[in-house]
């Protein structure tokens, strides 16, 4: 299988936002106009404030045999950010610490068992270009999304527990917890 990991672009800026009206994107992820507008200051370069949790993110598209498919969404985290109590117990000692998000955009690609390959291929792409000291990657999947959870556990994250989102965009959803390590 090729994957290909490309930071988000104005060129991709269409099909994101075309993936985020699919119905079986909306279920799970924020598609608000908040989002969307981070979306497009990340791929003109950041030259504005954000209104998206103060523009923490970066977007990449995952192209597999060269056709774009899927989004990930990566963000540092520090021990003095505000996070859940269970995500600063699970920080990396050693090195950087990511949160991951992720979807399938394309419907043609659901199904076709690629999502954990395209996770175990994303962190690895991410460990060795991106942040040789990244060591830690977090991914949060609704818990009413037994079907992410099972997807990112063969992915190799390991549930730890759950807890209560309290931002805005999710706000009183459970969550669970799910850490993958590499060394």
């Amino acid at each position: 299988m090729t994957f290909v990991f490309d930071k988000a672009s104005a060129g991709h800026l269409g099909l994101i936002m075309e993936w985020l009206e699919k119905d079986h994107v909306r279920e799970f992820w924020d598609n608000s106009q908040e989002l969307k507008d981070d979306i497009r200051i990340f791929v003109e370069g950041r030259k504005e404030g954000s209104p998206y949790f103060g523009g923490i993110f970066d977007y990449w598209v995952g192209s597999y045999d060269a056709e774009p498919f899927c989004l990930l969404m990566t963000s540092y985290l520090l021990p003095q950010e505000e996070l859940p109590e269970i995500w600063k117990d699970h920080l990396s000692t050693t090195g950087r610490s990511i949160s991951i998000d992720f979807f399938i955009g394309d419907e043609r690609y659901l199904g076709r068992g690629l999502a954990a390959d395209t996770l175990r291929g994303f962190v690895q792409f991410f460990h060795s270009k991106i942040e040789p000291d990244a060591d830690t990657f977090f991914i949060d999947p609704s818990l009413e999304n037994p079907r992410a959870q099972h997807v990112y556990a063969k992915a190799g994250f390991v549930p730890i527990g759950t807890y209560v989102v309290k931002s805005v965009v999710f706000k009183g959803r459970e969550n669970q917890l799910m850490v993958m390590r590499i060394s």
